[in-house]
């Protein structure tokens, strides 16, 4: 069977808002001077992609949002890498038929139809020669070593890096992506989206073992998230940083999860503490007793 690539963008977007996520409201502004400004930019064409492909290819989990084609891969020195998937963008296109009417006239009638290609993340990628990418302006605001510290001993294995427009754990490699500072309005909304994200980290496989694979907008990954939001504003009320919830647009997941389970806020609760404990730890041994405890 066909695919309807628009249907199927429309219905996820729906989705998501129809459970409050709104994925592009965040406490950071895209930053100006960059390639593309920070939105999905096709560096091969010099294409800003507009309209439902910003806002589609914005959700996609890329640190960088950089999107060529097959071919376009290709004309840039690399090639796709095996096994992945494309990301379907869509634009219009009209169609124009010529017919001959009653008296010998000529008419023309147009309609216009939706058509897709697919496009791949720079990071699906090997051995593109891409332009120069500038770094990003400064920051002059002072580090809170206290979060800083405890991203440290999180010792990620992808570590933390700083590129692109979206912020997140990936499970995967063991790394947390976060937009450049100087994309953040302050140094307490850094800071307390860092410290969201290093609550996602400690769920890991290698560490709390919390973590568990849930479709966006399910009641799982809804739990996660207020898991990590609860967890986040212990560590920043313990470091001294007044950042704004980042997660605002789950308020409706989590209120329908506490009508439908009075337990829910609790055991988000103790998980968030149990976090917390683990990331505030001083010792390798700290680590240990609470990862045993948790598993006993």
């Amino acid at each position: 069977m066909k695919t309807d690539i628009a249907q199927l963008i429309t219905d996820r977007i729906i989705s998501e808002l129809e459970k409050g996520a709104t994925p592009w409201v965040k406490p950071w502004r895209t930053l100006k001077g960059l390639p593309g400004e920070g939105m999905p930019f096709n560096p091969a064409s010099g294409t800003v992609y507009r309209g439902i492909n910003h806002f589609w290819l914005g959700m996609q989990p890329f640190a960088m949002p950089y999107f060529v084609t097959f071919k376009q891969a290709q004309m840039l020195g690399g090639s796709v890498k095996a096994e992945q998937k494309g990301i379907p963008v869509v634009y219009w296109n009209v169609h124009r038929k010529e017919t001959i009417g009653d008296k010998g006239e000529s008419i023309t009638s147009a309609y216009a139809f939706i058509k897709h290609y697919f496009v791949f993340n720079i990071e699906q990628c090997e051995g593109l020669t891409l332009p120069t990418i500038p770094e990003p302006p400064s920051v002059d605001w002072n580090a809170c070593s206290a979060a800083d510290d405890i991203v440290s001993r999180l010792n990620l294995a992808g570590g933390l890096t700083h590129a692109g427009d979206s912020a997140y754990f990936r499970p995967s490699t063991d790394a947390i992506v976060m937009p450049p500072m100087a994309a953040f309005d302050s140094r307490e909304n850094y800071y307390a989206t860092l410290l969201h994200e290093s609550v996602h980290a400690s769920g890991h496989d290698s560490r709390l073992k919390r973590i568990t694979p849930a479709r966006f907008g399910s009641e799982n990954y809804a739990f996660e998230e207020l898991v990590a939001e609860l967890g986040a504003a212990m560590l920043c009320a313990k470091c001294g940083i007044d950042g704004d919830l980042r997660h605002a647009g789950y308020i409706g997941n989590w209120l329908q999860a506490l009508r439908n389970d009075k337990k829910f806020i609790l055991s988000a609760s103790a998980k968030a503490q149990q976090a917390m404990d683990y990331l505030t730890a001083t010792s390798a041994d700290e680590h240990g007793e609470i990862s045993e405890a948790l598993a006993a």
